[in-house]
């Protein structure tokens, strides 16, 4: 028994030292981790593009310190199903300073926030690309009283399912500067709900 042991603490110890011995493993970074850094990354580049670009929509770039945005979360990154209209087609959407732009309707994208069911009527540039223009309850005390918008690439659509990342929402160029026209969400996109996501007022 005395030697079964000692037997044991020499085993405890030099399994230790080789434990300790050992290179140490490069911890990958959970995805969420990637994207939220991916998403600050866009943010700083925006801000440098809207401080330089001679056809930036802020008035005063020489004091333009950058955007808010609400802290990026994964819980604001939604699986949405989208149901295709049979028939893509054209409609009038009312613009800022009365006019209207016309702009295809893929179809609407039914998905679920904080619990609550929403659909979404969802627009293709003629790129191809998604557009929603969206109003939600942050309206117009934390964001932009004219609603925001989400953009997303056609090659996002798989199996009908498309993922909507509200921390990208953003503000129209005419939340900056009042000569731009800027579509209006339709009813259908204005939201009875928050979105603490994306752009917010300074």
């Amino acid at each position: 028994m005395k030697f079964n042991r000692w037997f044991l603490i020499l085993f405890v110890i030099v399994a230790t030292l080789i434990y300790f011995s050992l290179p140490k493993q490069t911890k990958i970074p959970a995805k969420t981790t990637e994207d939220s850094l991916k998403t600050v990354e866009s943010r700083l580049t925006k801000d440098e593009k809207l401080k330089t670009d001679e056809e930036s929509p802020i008035t005063d770039r020489a004091n333009f310190k950058g955007l808010s945005y609400f802290p990026y979360s994964p819980n604001w990154v939604i699986p949405f199903e989208v149901e295709r209209n049979e028939k893509v087609e054209r409609v009038g959407l009312q613009m800022t300073d009365g006019t209207s732009d016309t702009l295809l309707v893929f179809g609407k994208a039914h998905g679920e926030i904080a619990g609550v069911h929403v659909d979404l009527i969802l627009y293709q540039h003629d790129t191809g690309d998604f557009f929603i223009p969206f109003k939600d309850k942050t309206a117009p005390t934390e964001t932009y009283g004219g609603g925001r918008y989400l953009e997303l690439p056609l090659t996002n659509l798989k199996d009908n399912q498309l993922i909507l990342d509200f921390n990208q929402a953003y503000f129209p160029f005419c939340a900056y500067n009042k000569s731009f026209a800027c579509p209006i969400p339709p009813k259908e996109n204005q939201l009875t709900i928050r979105i603490p996501a994306g752009e917010k007022n300074p």
